[in-house]
């Protein structure tokens, strides 16, 4: 009989070390990054002099103590001077803070008083890496009483701590029993079944650090068999191999995303209209494909345009007098790319080309004058992200080098004379959407050159110009689909020269002028 029990006595201790050794092989240095079960507040600061960071700190210090899911810990000799701003940009700072009090996250915030509105951001840093984990503010909120400031203190809680990666813990496991650090005062009922997944890979902006996304394993399923208040207790009904699911695994499946058949491609499908798919269907037909996640753009942009302009020029000379001409309706074809050398930066170019004949307003020969105009330009900018969202309202400042040529035959005698403006320009843009799916946009743009320059052929009006060189525009864009968008733009292009001296031209210019007014639209493709 002794025999038998130390039999078994070897063998629990095998099938013991073995689900130890599996489970420790699906444990990633990612994954415990993000395992936070102590917590400390570093402190709160406000332009006030502290009367909102006191309130604020405090208020935060009680949510973690009320919290079954964290311990609060102390830190005591953190930098008062210091704020969430210069924690952002220091993650050794915040690595050494949870070196120093074993902390796994740490909390701050910084309360702004305005003349009638008050700011209040919230910061979760992980002291594994040090960097941000998740950022929530409110923004121009009226109501600034210090009761005001608690409540809109702990809904930015909530939502800060929301977003970890994860809705649980496994808090042990004996046999195919685990304990979860979730109750029913989360909202998690028996019979529950939760998903335990592993935390592989992180996205992070790329800017600011905070979490984007993550991407899990599913390592297993846990059906809740009772429920406490702050606990719950469940079986193991799966895991991908034996002990894999253990302290510290994370639960997620708690919750669930709804979506409506408004929302784009969320439309349901009959089984008969599934059938007449045929090819084309996702994930029905006769050859079903897998479906996969559209690619989101990341580099930058190309794009054609068909444009329809109008163009009016004016001369003035000394003896002949002022002529204009004027063509109603003329075609330009475009082509322009942007590259996003990071979410801000940018490099972009344009080349566009046109082609009309304008009626000549001197009695001479040729009567009618063939012209083409074309555009060069390239140029960088910086994009401010109003919302830290690449896809949300945006000002973008950009400089830029631009060449402008209209070449027309000569006549005799000469009126107009070919040009070409070139020169270094700066502008100031933006685009904003206009609909909750960001799927329309209304965007505008001022450019103005800071010294151009012009030249004219085949005779000079003056021996030398004033140059003045503004374009204007605004417009709107619908995506089709994350590569695909079209278009629309009405633009403005005024050019001017007052000239000084004579030129080579029998008759010496006063000024002239030309202006170009376009509606293009085109598609561009964004990869």
């Amino acid at each position: 009989m002794n025999h038998f029990l130390l039999k078994w006595a070897i063998a629990g201790v095998f099938l013991s070390t073995f689900a130890m050794a599996a489970s420790n092989a699906y444990v990633s240095e990612i994954d415990k990054s993000f395992t936070v079960h102590k917590v400390g507040v570093l402190p709160v600061v406000d332009n006030v002099g502290g009367i909102y960071s006191r309130s604020v700190e405090s208020k935060i210090n009680e949510l973690i103590k009320e919290s079954h899911r964290f311990d609060l810990i102390e830190i005591k000799s953190a930098d008062a001077r210091k704020t969430i701003d210069d924690y952002e940009v220091d993650p050794e700072a915040i690595k050494n803070i949870g070196k120093k009090y074993g902390v796994d996250a740490v909390i701050s915030a910084r309360v702004g008083k305005k003349e009638k509105t008050i700011d209040i951001i919230l910061d979760m840093f992980l002291t594994a890496d040090g960097l941000l984990l998740s950022q929530d503010r409110i923004e121009n909120e009226p109501q600034f009483e210090i009761s005001d400031v608690e409540r809109k203190t702990i809904e930015l809680y909530s939502r800060v701590v929301g977003k970890l990666p994860y809705k649980a813990l496994v808090l042990s496991r004996q046999g195919n029993r685990v304990t979860l650090d979730i109750g029913g005062r989360d909202g998690i009922r028996s019979n529950t079944i939760v998903s335990v997944e592993h935390i592989i890979s992180a996205k992070r902006h790329p800017k600011f650090n905070f979490l984007l996304s993550t991407e899990k394993e599913i390592m297993g399923k846990i059906k809740i068999i009772k429920v406490d208040d702050t606990l719950s207790f469940g079986v193991v009904l799966q895991e991908k191999d034996r002990g894999v699911v253990g302290p510290d695994s994370k639960i997620t499946g708690l919750d669930f995303v709804n979506y409506t058949e408004s929302l784009p491609g969320a439309e349901s499908l009959q089984p008969t209209q599934a059938a007449d798919l045929g090819q084309n269907a996702i994930s029905f037909g006769k050859n079903p494909k897998e479906w996969l996640p559209p690619r989101q753009p990341s580099f930058g942009r190309v794009g054609v345009s068909l444009g329809l302009g109008t163009y009016h020029s004016a001369i003035s000379l000394r003896n002949a007098g002022s002529f204009s001409g004027d063509v109603p309706v003329y075609p330009q074809l475009g082509v322009s790319s942007e590259i996003w050398m990071t979410p801000s930066w940018y490099l972009g170019g344009l080349i566009q080309q046109g082609v009309m004949s304008v009626t000549n307003p001197q009695t001479g020969t040729p009567t009618k004058l063939g012209a083409n105009t074309s555009h060069y330009d390239v140029h960088f900018g910086y994009k401010f992200l109003l919302q830290d969202d690449f896809w949300g309202p945006v000002i973008n400042l950009h400089l830029g080098f631009a060449k402008y040529t209209l070449f027309i035959d000569a006549s005799t005698p000469l009126t107009f004379t070919s040009s070409s403006y070139s020169g270094l320009y700066g502008g100031l843009g933006g685009s904003v959407p206009l609909s909750s799916d960001r799927r329309y946009y209304f965007d505008v743009n001022l450019d103005r050159y800071l010294f151009p320059s012009m030249v004219e052929s085949p005779s000079t009006s003056g021996a030398g110009s004033d140059n003045s060189v503004t374009s204007f525009s605004f417009g709107g864009s619908y995506k089709m689909t994350s590569q695909f968008w079209v278009s629309a733009h009405l633009g403005f292009e005024f050019y001017s020269s007052t000239f000084t001296g004579t030129g080579s031209r029998n008759d010496t210019g006063l000024n002239a002028s030309q202006s170009l007014t376009t509606l293009t639209s085109g598609i561009d493709y964004l990869f």
